[in-house]
């Protein structure tokens, strides 16, 4: 019984440090998160970090589960519609994770944030989620463009789709001066992936009319 309840216990510190790592990572990023401010959030000693995962990118590597955005990708594969709805969904979806703090993705922000400032696990969110997810995309983006794509147009347009979602994660500091009044609520939300879906299918409409003989 004593050692059930020291293992429970121990298990209990060990998800209290990956909650508080995923929040303060998040916000701060990999390079300026600290692990006196994660032990903090957490509660428990400075030293639980090494005793539980040996370091700093131990418990990085430890936080990122990217289930719920692999899953984003299965759910919208799933619908019997057309490639362009789906992709439309996609985006939205992709978005609502990204921007959303009622519906944030912490995972998706790690993915965002990779892009921007990458670290020592960079290998493992490219294997596990980025990778996934352009393929994902690129088969979207295929389905709708046609076979006569080539490797080269396909990957140019699947990073301009995400290169324009990622663009409002990013680009929020320099957003937020130039229109100090605008704010990513769910309208706002919605509007922009709105915006991006139909800019993105002209583009990819362009492309197909172009591959025709």
């Amino acid at each position: 019984m004593i050692t059930e309840t020291k293992i429970s216990l121990s298990e209990q510190t060990r998800e209290r440090l990956l909650a508080a790592a995923r929040v303060v990572f998040s916000e701060n990023g990999f390079q300026n998160a600290t692990v006196r401010e994660i032990c903090r959030h957490a509660e428990v000693n400075i030293a639980a970090v090494n005793y539980y995962f040996s370091s700093k990118e131990a418990l990085f590597a430890a936080t990122l589960n990217f289930e719920p955005l692999l899953a984003l990708c299965k759910k919208i594969n799933q619908d019997s519609i057309c490639a362009q709805v789906r992709l439309l969904n996609f985006i939205h979806d992709f978005l609502m994770q990204l921007l959303d703090k009622k519906e944030f993705s912490v995972q998706c922000q790690f993915m965002a944030r990779e892009l921007a400032e990458p670290t020592p696990v960079l290998g493992k969110i490219v294997q596990e989620a980025i990778v996934p997810i352009h393929q994902f995309v690129a088969s979207l983006v295929r389905e709708i463009v046609g076979n006569k794509i080539s490797e080269a147009e396909l990957r140019r347009c699947v990073f301009s789709i995400f290169g324009q979602c990622v663009y409002y994660r990013h680009g929020q500091s320099v957003i937020q001066r130039l229109h100090p009044n605008l704010s990513y609520d769910h309208k706002e939300i919605e509007a922009i992936a709105k915006h991006i879906g139909e800019f993105s299918l002209a583009g990819l409409k362009q492309i197909a009319q172009n591959k025709c003989p």
